[in-house]
């Protein structure tokens, strides 16, 4: 049966890649659909602090990646929170087991999230992930997690370049530092937080504006079709 697999990985640490997945769980829920969660970032995930139903999995181990596919279904969204620095070898293992080929066919349906540091280094990576990867849906997040404007980017050839590609780049603008603390500390859900109404009203809204947003955003790339 056709199902959905959602990759949110990255080359690089530190560009804010388990936030993306949260908002992304988040957004599947608020459409009521079925989803699985794993959290790939072996053996103490980040994720699970903040999605109880994440079931921690070792993506380099056959048997967790036969726990992942093998029970892929329709109307069920699978999202998997890869580690820092395993977007390729996760694509190269995948291609291997045929993976790529059933989506390429049409008995799976596969998205890459695929969030992007701040430099201009970041272009060579989607270009090497998107040779790996045709027929994968593949979607470019910046995700301002600091002051970081993604400057590079934004000037010459590859603005230009950034420019074509805006029908299929989600940007994450920077929450507010106390507000990404207090989430950071609390764990749970965005959307908990913001129904908790035992938390500060003014974070709960800017936290309500900022995931408002990203969801947009999703909608927009059409991140689910």
């Amino acid at each position: 049966m056709t199902g959905t697999v959602i990759l949110v990985g990255a080359d690089k640490g530190g560009v804010g890649k388990t936030m993306v997945a949260r908002t992304l769980l988040d957004y599947i829920k608020s459409k009521g659909n079925e989803i699985r969660t794993f959290d790939a970032q072996y053996p103490a995930g980040d994720l699970v602090r903040f999605a109880e139903d994440a079931t921690v999995i070792d993506i380099d181990n056959v048997q967790d990646q036969m726990k992942v596919f093998d029970g892929v279904v329709d109307n069920c969204i699978t999202v998997i929170d890869l580690p820092a620095g395993l977007l390729s070898p996760t694509i190269n293992a995948l291609d291997e087991a045929k993976l790529l080929e059933d989506v390429r066919s049409g008995g799976m349906k596969m998205v890459l999230l695929h969030v992007l540091g701040p430099t201009i280094a970041s272009l060579a990576e989607i270009t090497s992930a998107a040779e790996r990867i045709g027929g994968v849906k593949h979607i470019l997040v910046k995700n301002h997690i600091n002051q970081s404007k993604f400057f590079d980017w934004d000037h010459g050839a590859s603005g230009e370049v950034m420019a074509r590609m805006a029908n299929i780049m989600v940007n994450v603008p920077q929450l507010a530092e106390i507000a990404c603390e207090m989430m950071q500390k609390r764990g749970g859900s965005f959307t908990s937080f913001i129904a908790e109404t035992s938390q500060s009203r003014i974070l709960r809204g800017r936290v309500r504006t900022w995931l408002e947003s990203v969801w947009k955003e999703f909608d927009r790339v059409n991140v689910l079709s």
